[in-house]
Parts: C-alpha cells; sequence; structure tokens
C-alpha cells in the first residue's frame, strides 16, 4: 500500500514538473491575453512609447479589467496594464503615478471607486502598472459600418424595386 501512495506521489511531482511554464511562456501568454482584447479592433493603432502631458489627460472611457482608453484633448489612447490589475471596469475616477510629465511603460494609473479618487480616504484604491500605450482612434470602425449600411440599403431598394 505505501508503495500505491509513494508511485502517485512521483506521478503528481512528474506531471506538476513537466507543466511548469518558463518566463517567456508566461509573458507570451498574457501576451496573448492582453491582444485578445483589442487585438482585432479597428480602433486600436500603432503602439506609442509615452503619453506626454500624462496631467492633461482630462477624461477616460471604454474600460476593461485591464485596459482603458484615456481622452487627452482630441487625442485618445488605449492604456493597457499587466496582470494583477483586475477591476478598472468598475473605476469611477483615475489618477497617473509617473516618473516625469509622460506616462510610459512601468509608470502607474490608480483606479479609485470614487469620482473624487482618495480624498476623503475612504473607498478602494488599486495600482496597476502600465504595460503599453496605443494611439486610439474612437471612428475607425464607423466608416466600415456606414459602407456596410449604405450597401444594405441599396440592396433593399433593389429589391424593393424588382417586386
Amino acid at each position: 500500500m505505501s508503495h500505491r501512495i509513494t508511485l502517485t506521489a512521483l506521478l503528481l511531482v512528474a506531471s506538476a514538473c513537466a507543466t511548469e511554464l518558463t518566463t517567456e511562456q508566461l509573458e507570451a501568454r498574457e501576451q496573448q491575453k492582453a491582444d485578445q482584447v483589442f487585438a482585432n479592433d479597428p480602433r486600436r493603432g500603432e503602439q506609442v512609447r509615452n503619453l506626454c502631458f500624462a496631467s492633461q489627460i482630462d477624461g477616460f472611457e471604454q474600460t476593461t479589467k485591464r485596459a482603458v482608453v484615456v481622452r487627452e484633448g482630441r487625442d485618445h489612447f488605449l492604456i493597457e496594464t499587466f496582470p494583477g490589475c483586475f477591476d478598472l471596469d468598475h473605476a469611477q475616477g483615475l489618477a497617473i503615478d509617473s516618473f516625469s510629465s509622460c506616462l510610459s511603460k512601468g509608470d502607474r494609473i490608480l483606479a479609485f471607486d470614487s469620482p473624487f479618487g482618495n480624498a476623503g480616504h475612504s473607498g478602494i484604491q488599486q495600482s496597476c502598472r502600465v504595460k503599453a500605450i496605443y494611439a486610439w482612434d474612437k471612428d475607425a470602425g464607423k466608416e466600415d459600418d456606414d459602407a456596410e449600411d449604405t450597401t444594405e440599403s441599396e440592396e433593399a431598394v433593389e429589391t424593393s424595386e424588382a417586386n
């Protein structure tokens, strides 16, 4: 009986070691998960190195668990965060914690469950490290939708004329 227990324990240890991933494999898996959120979204543009004048960010929208679109004047940017940030989609307020006037990879976004931040020292604050910043074109997908709507309307007119 003790041989069976020993054999079972060895098999469990061996299978656990066989499924262990390297750091590179874990990073690749996390990148793949992050890319899936907005990978095929036509609004996501080129990756930008940093977002300067971060203090001029005047709004945010389209939050997910680990990403947020921020507005700086007329420009919009998609900010993705590293794993461990899990509640941006419920944020009521954001703050930027950067080492300079530019937000870049490794800096932090602070998410609050209050639109007034942590002024009253109550509520929840979450710190999220920036993984990547992308240009965001909020109107990019609308052109394709308008073209499809026009095509569908033309087909409907042709069908009604044929009848």
